[in-house]
């Protein structure tokens, strides 16, 4: 068995390859050792909970859809053949992962029943004004159609590119552009509504 130093010190250096290198070892390691599949998880694991977090608007619900996706990169990622970047399959992965949660929600589109997780009494006030934040764009981002939260979630906090979104969508770029157009400006329209009201 290697020292812990020893362990730090391949991760460290793994953690410095592009992805196709990362993955050609990971495939390689992969079911038995997972040192390079785990420093694929430390890359990617947060910006993928961000992402479905902000897609199904549930922390909880976000975490068992990265937990699904990690669970089917392990198993699957030795037989991926790199006929799309890993980004764009892995993101797919997290996407249908999404919608299986989607489909076991019986109300999905309910943000009133949303709670802002760790919101206390006590909290600083920055991180209450954070919360309140998230709160509202989880709430403008509920009024959009499905298909059009799945695109500004992907190109705003995923920050993909429009090219990986329609690979990741099995859709027309053009489709995917005038989604996307279309969501941010109701999203001006919705933005503007609420800040009429609140005067």
């Amino acid at each position: 068995m290697q020292p812990p130093n020893a362990r730090r010190s391949a991760r460290a250096r793994l953690a410095e390859l592009p992805d196709d290198e990362l993955i050609a070892i990971a495939r390689k390691q992969l079911p038995h050792v997972t040192t390079a599949y785990e420093v694929l998880v430390k890359r990617y694991q947060d910006r993928l909970l961000r992402t479905c977090n902000r897609y199904l608007c549930s922390f909880h619900d976000a975490e068992e859809a990265v937990h699904e996706t990690l669970l089917r990169v392990f198993h699957h990622l030795p037989a991926f053949k790199g006929d799309s970047s890993f980004k764009t399959w892995l993101y797919r992965i997290a996407y249908n992962e999404s919608m299986n949660v989607l489909r076991k929600r019986r109300d999905h589109a309910d943000v009133d029943t949303l709670e802002i997780e760790h919101e206390q009494d006590d909290s600083p006030a920055a991180e209450l004004e954070t919360a309140v934040m998230n709160r509202q764009v989880e709430r403008l981002l509920a009024q959009l159609s499905q298909e059009d939260r799945t695109v500004v979630v992907f190109r705003t906090v995923a920050e993909l590119e429009f090219q990986e979104i329609a690979d990741i969508l099995q859709q027309n770029l053009s489709t995917v552009k005038m989604r996307y157009q279309r969501a941010i400006e109701k999203l001006r329209q919705l933005t503007a509504t609420e800040g009429g009201r609140s005067r």
